[in-house]
């Protein structure tokens, strides 16, 4: 008997154990929480704006998911979408409004209301993020996460796009708005104030942050109309490397002419951090950060709205518009440029973002 009780012990442990292991084993559900996200800015004033979720691995495409989650659209021009924390922030510009969305589910949150031609959202801490606004003199806003009220704004310069956090500075792009500005300036976190404003090439837009930790600034230069929209004067579109260790201006090259009609606005960084992406009017360029001067020749020819790459894989997301009314393209090149898939997205992809 002791003998037969010790076996039905020991069935009972493999039982148990094998019971564990498949637990273990079993996926855990995370809803929309990991993903390939991209903006669909929609056409001003159309109310159409919306985010398309790629799932990757499964091979499946939500398009518009906040209203299929929802019942109603996200808002008019959606701007960008940031991830901080648990929670998802669809910054809808022409609306004045950022709709937040659990992550998991992406049903609303809540929503930041009354706020000035916004633009970008960063996670600072896990009780704050910041949100860019306002087109001639510029705010930062200090949103708290748990109430998502406005807790305080920082003044900056004109047209606050977009910002980049490394350590406890974040670096914001004043790219003029309706103005000029050539400004990044650098907010300390824990203060909530600016401590340094840094000269840079005529209206930045974009940062990114390479593998030596510098900050690199895609400047799309300016172009001043007269009465008649006429140019008047215009300045070179630029690539401005901010050395990190004492905010000094360290390479300064000149990406774009002047006549060439084109005005960058987004920038790339490659998986490893030692490359940098941009779109210029013939194609995707890419530039090693070492290099000694810009590259000639883009690596992936066409005529792209947005650009991003995944930090997973090094896989290069090319962004096409077809107008302003018609879904739509998100084109998916390697490292090299060599193309590999694409998907149909929202009206006028602008971003992506991979979490």
């Amino acid at each position: 008997m002791r003998k037969q009780f010790g076996m039905f012990i020991a069935l009972g442990l493999i039982i148990f154990s094998t019971s564990c292991k498949k637990n273990e084993d079993k996926p855990v559900d995370t809803g929309f929480l990991h993903g390939i996200y991209i903006v669909n800015e929609g056409g001003f004033n159309k109310n159409n704006g919306s985010m398309t979720y790629y799932d990757e691995i499964a091979g499946f495409i939500y398009p518009n998911l906040f209203y299929q989650v929802n019942g109603r659209g996200p808002g008019d021009v959606i701007q960008s979408f940031s991830i901080v924390e648990d929670l998802g922030f669809i910054v809808a510009n022409n609306s004045g409004r950022v709709e937040v969305v659990d992550m998991k589910t992406f049903e609303s949150a809540g929503t930041v209301i009354d706020v000035d031609y916004p633009r970008y959202v960063i996670g600072v801490t896990d009780k704050k993020a910041y949100l860019t606004t306002g087109n001639f003199g510029g705010f930062v806003q200090v949103i708290n996460l748990e109430s998502l009220d406005v807790d305080s704004k920082i003044p900056v310069g004109s047209g606050p796009e977009n910002l980049i956090l490394v350590d406890n500075r974040v670096f914001v792009a004043n790219s003029g708005g309706w103005d000029i500005d050539s400004t990044v300036m650098v907010i300390d976190t824990e203060k909530d104030v600016v401590t340094d404003t840094i000269l840079v090439g005529d209206n930045p837009t974009d940062l990114v942050k390479d593998a030596n930790g510098d900050i690199w600034v895609l400047c799309k230069g300016k172009v001043i109309y007269d009465q008649n929209w006429n140019v008047i004067e215009e300045t070179d579109s630029r690539l401005v490397q901010i050395k990190i260790a004492d905010l000094s201006i360290g390479k300064n090259f000149v990406i774009g002419n002047q006549g060439d009609y084109f005005s960058p606005l987004h920038l790339a960084i490659s998986r490893d951090g030692k490359s940098l992406l941009y779109v210029e009017a013939d194609g995707v360029y890419k530039m090693d950060i070492g290099a000694s001067a810009a590259p000639l020749q883009p690596i992936i020819l066409g005529s792209f709205y947005g650009l991003d790459v995944n930090p997973e894989n090094g896989d290069i997301y090319a962004l096409k518009a077809n107008g302003f009314d018609a879904n739509g393209a998100a084109f998916m090149y390697d490292g090299e440029g060599r193309v590999m898939d694409s998907l149909l997205t929202g009206i006028a992809p602008n971003a992506v973002v991979f979490n």
